[in-house]
């Protein structure tokens, strides 16, 4: 899967909501769940095209198809704008979650 280029601080949120908040608002996600086998977590209603990643205070996004990266860090920037939320810029990489 792709690492998108864009991470949410969580701050003084707790993560795990912030995550739902997002998936429910810009993925269609009636909930959230971690996938069996790792560490990520199905944000986009079992579509599995994104996945959520919390590491500590930031939520860190892969989809699986890079074509769609920026589709994705456009939701995530827009949701955060919303939210007044923070973010951090990344360098985008491929990995295998």
């Amino acid at each position: 899967m792709a690492k998108l280029g864009i991470e949410i601080i969580a701050d003084e949120q707790d993560p795990w909501s912030l995550l739902a908040k997002l998936a429910k608002a810009k993925f269609g996600a009636s909930k959230i769940h971690k996938l069996d086998g790792t560490n990520t977590i199905n944000i986009d209603n079992g579509a599995n095209d994104i996945r959520g990643l919390i590491r500590d205070d930031v939520i860190e996004f892969y989809c699986r198809y890079e074509d769609d990266s920026l589709k994705y860090e456009k939701a995530i920037l827009e949701f955060c704008r919303e939210s007044n939320l923070t973010i951090r810029f990344c360098e985008a990489s491929i990995n295998n979650r």
